[in-house]
């Protein structure tokens, strides 16, 4: 039975319907005729035997040699001798063989309804239910436990997924509420000194300037001063609003040649090393091969991250450039002091700086971060033995 119902199990709705509709029609029609051949059987012979009576029969020889038969054997009892006992079992007997059939008919559509339930549909709808309860109370720390591959298991089973997906998003999103709710921290503690320095000065040029006590050169030294606080807010605004209009841009994507994207990036590399100061070696892996991406990504992260490297090498940076497994992969390593304990967890977060630079705004790797997880992929941030920093990062192509 065990195996029968594991069979089952692991069958189509459709086919397990009908297999157990079969079965079940079998047992109704083998019960069916059962019953009825035995009540007729007792039926008739209660009629029969006191239907007719044999009576005896007289031999006579005739003249011609040959003899005479006179009288039946058999006839017909005209006589009502039928008891009470066996009418009633008359017509019970004939009551059954017309309901018999019927009921064993609805007890079979009964039973068959009923193992269809518990075999193919209690368990998977028990779990739906209970999957719909926990989505309704925002919980969705849960799983499908149903690995039967019929029609409800593939439901089953794109459910799981919505779950998985749900969960992904809401992770994403309170990620999000979490970047957004540290770029407010740091935009209020940034915006705190050049704000400041800007209130101070103002006030002094009121007190003073009333009085007449200041000379010019002394003025004009307080509006540079006032100029430069006021440039900062400028580009640190730019800042902000560049990293918000991350989240919305839209990738390009088109084939490209990676021996043209090579010589390309190879040329952007010489111009930055000249702008630096700093050597820039390139390592290329890539195949001669045409793949489906965004140059403009591509191009926007390998410059924030050789930028960034070029910020903390002492002279050497490193950039290799391969195909693995439809990914496009670009690594840095620089020979500079690497990353702190604190930059490893906090560096792609935006408008992370470290205590010893203040010639930038910390949005350079959240750049890269945000535009490669839009193109399907992700950044790194590990140290090198005996080296610097290194940071990878792993771009979906097609």
């Amino acid at each position: 039975m065990d195996k029968i119902i594991g069979y089952l199990r692991y069958q189509s709705i459709r086919k397990s319907f009908f297999i157990i509709v079969f079965i079940m029609a079998i047992i109704v029609i083998m019960l069916s005729v059962g019953t009825v051949g035995i009540c007729t059987r007792i039926h008739d012979n209660i009629l029969l035997s006191k239907a007719f009576v044999i009576n005896p029969v007289e031999i006579n020889p005739s003249n011609d040699g040959t003899f005479k038969v006179s009288g039946s054997i058999v006839e017909e009892n005209e006589s009502d001798t039928y008891t009470d006992r066996e009418m009633m079992i008359c017509r019970i007997t004939e009551v059954m063989i017309i309901i018999c059939p019927l009921l064993f008919s609805f007890l079979g559509i009964w039973c068959a309804g009923s193992i269809f339930y518990h075999i193919k549909l209690k368990k998977p709808l028990l779990l739906l239910n209970q999957g719909i309860s926990h989505i309704s109370l925002n919980d969705l720390e849960f799983s499908f436990d149903y690995q039967e591959s019929d029609e409800l298991g593939c439901l089953c089973s794109a459910f799981e997924k919505m779950r998985e997906q749900l969960l992904e998003n809401n992770v994403q999103m309170w990620n999000m509420i979490e970047e957004r709710r540290q770029i407010n921290a740091s935009v209020a503690h940034d915006l705190r000194t050049p704000i400041t320095i800007i209130k101070g000065y103002s006030e002094y040029l009121e007190r003073n300037l009333v009085k007449g006590v200041m000379a010019q050169d002394n003025i004009l030294d307080i509006v540079i001063y006032m100029k430069q606080a006021a440039n900062r807010l400028e580009d640190y605004a730019n800042s902000v609003h560049d990293v918000q209009m991350l989240e919305d841009i839209n990738l390009e994507y088109a084939d490209v040649e990676l021996i043209d994207l090579y010589n390309e990036i190879k040329s952007s590399l010489e111009i930055i090393e000249q702008e630096l100061g700093k050597q820039i070696k390139v390592i290329n892996n890539l195949p001669n091969i045409s793949v489906y991406l965004s140059s403009t990504a591509v191009f926007r992260i390998l410059e924030n991250i050789v930028r960034n490297a070029c910020r903390y090498c002492e002279n050497l940076v490193l950039v290799e450039i391969s195909l693995i497994d439809q990914n496009l992969i670009i690594t840095t390593t620089d020979d500079g002091k690497g990353f702190t304990e604190q930059d490893l967890k906090k560096a792609l977060n935006p408008f992370y700086k470290d205590k010893g630079q203040r010639d930038h705004y910390g949005i350079g790797l959240t750049i890269c971060k945000v535009l490669s997880q839009k193109h399907g992929g992700d950044i790194f941030l590990s140290n090198v033995q005996n080296s610097g920093a290194k940071v990878t990062v792993k771009i979906k192509v097609k």
